[in-house]
């Protein structure tokens, strides 16, 4: 893609955004910056691209603005529903994400972890198993670096593993993984998506450009994904509970793949959702030439990720886990189908408007107390609370605070959300660490 002198617009100034402006100044291209927050927001990186020459739009994206553009990259979370955008759309302007303007640039193998649920798990446990067999790695994307950081020197590397989000898939026009991985499909940042319909068709996007000779990894009991694979083109590997004829299967104590069978007797992973996860992970390794041997050794060895279901330690005798990864319902669903019965279940956040109905039936039957925050608190109660007791809480602490007073012998607290931070904190992570922090107070 020729970028000298070419009209670029890229909206959304964050890390990906930043990265992706000084890329297209090198490349000299003439680029502006569209931004919702204010100039002084802004601060610094605004000051610094302007001495750079690029101009800046804050507070406000406008028609001029987009129309100006000959490509629009939109930065994740950047919503296609943008008035702007979708004029831009309607008079021929490209618009697409940061990974495929990366990806334009690129000539290294990839492999694309996507779904609702478990990417940066599977994407960081394929990391590792490819390190511990020899392979330069790179790992980002939706995580950690952004793609277009690496765009010109990625032949550094043997293999890149990028987790992508939906916001990033939507916006891809000739993106083509190698190997592509989907791991399910569930409702989720519908505040973000026009639709459940648009949130799924931008995740399958993952396998559109895909030819015969690469692979498509999913999940065989997952229903929306049986529902496009008469269209996918690559090989299919699919992975499942039950015993698959050219898939991952598990049978209770193993998971088999070819004529390779791997122990799950000494990870760290716990769940089915993790067993799904390390199907997927061990099918794409092996396709990409992985020694069984080094598969079961990472396996073995892998430390679990922060904020998932992550085991902190005892309040009152009760063991808490701080599962502040979980964003979205399904989420929620599978932290507490991985922990005994009864739990305390500390809820609540960003109201993204998806339904607590499927948390009902799992809730009613394993949770002996609900506390709720955030500004889905009240929803929550009125979808979940039929069946179970439920306290509202101002803050975390004091959130907190309740389950102790609330205690019973046998008792599992679980921190799930079920819906993302930004109500009350910076990010996932922000706020996880933030439950750890109080519960080693209290």
């Amino acid at each position: 893609m020729e970028l000298k002198d070419r009209k670029m617009l890229v909206v959304g100034l964050g890390k990906t955004g930043q990265n992706t402006v000084k890329f297209l100044l090198g490349k000299g291209a003439h680029v502006r910056v569209s931004d919702s927050s204010s100039i002084k927001k802004l601060g610094d990186i605004a000051k610094e691209l302007t001495s750079l020459g690029v101009e800046i739009e804050a507070g406000t994206h406008t028609d001029e603005t987009f129309l100006w553009a000959q490509t629009i990259v939109l930065s994740p979370g950047v919503p296609f529903s943008i008035p702007q955008v979708k004029k831009a759309i309607n008079e021929g302007i490209e618009v697409i994400s940061e990974v495929e303007l990366a990806y334009r640039f690129i000539k290294t193998p990839i492999i694309a972890i996507t779904g609702s649920n478990g990417k940066t798990t599977t994407s960081t446990l394929i990391a590792k198993i490819l390190e511990r067999n020899g392979k330069r790695v790179f790992l980002g994307a939706n995580i950690g670096t952004p793609l277009i950081q690496i765009a010109e020197d990625s032949e550094k590397y043997d293999i890149l593993v990028l987790e992508l989000s939906s916001f990033q898939l939507q916006g891809i026009r000739s993106f083509r993984p190698d190997v592509a991985v989907i791991l399910n499909i569930s409702p989720n940042h519908l505040d973000h998506h026009e639709s459940f319909e648009e949130y799924v068709e931008s995740k399958m996007k993952i396998y559109s450009n895909q030819r015969d000779s690469d692979w498509f990894v999913y999940n065989k009991e997952d229903e929306v994904i049986a529902k496009y694979l008469p269209d996918v083109k690559s090989q299919k590997v699919p992975f499942g509970k039950s015993h698959l004829t050219g898939g991952v299967s598990f049978d209770g104590s193993k998971i088999i793949f070819r004529d390779d069978s791997y122990s799950i007797e000494n990870t760290k992973l716990l769940g089915i959702h993790n067993i799904e996860n390390m199907m997927a992970a061990i099918a794409g390794t092996t396709i990409l030439g992985c020694d069984p041997v080094l598969i079961q050794e990472e396996i073995d060895n892998f430390e679990p990720l922060e904020h998932r279901n992550e085991y902190v330690g005892l309040l009152s005798g009760a063991s808490v886990y701080n599962d502040s990864k979980s964003t979205s319902p399904a989420a929620t669903l599978r932290a507490l189908e991985s922990l005994p019965q009864p739990i305390i279940l500390i809820a609540g956040g960003k109201d993204k408007g998806v339904s607590f109905e499927p948390l009902k039936d799992l809730v009613k039957e394993k949770v002996r107390l609900m506390v709720l925050i955030g500004e889905s608190r009240f929803r929550m109660k009125d979808e979940l609370g039929e069946d179970v007791q439920s306290l509202f809480a101002d803050t975390l602490r004091e959130a907190l605070e309740i389950t102790k007073e609330s205690i019973k012998p046998h008792d599992s607290i679980l921190f799930s959300p079920a819906c993302s931070s930004f109500d009350m904190f910076n990010s996932y992570e922000d706020r996880g660490a933030k439950f750890k922090q109080i519960v080693e107070n209290l």
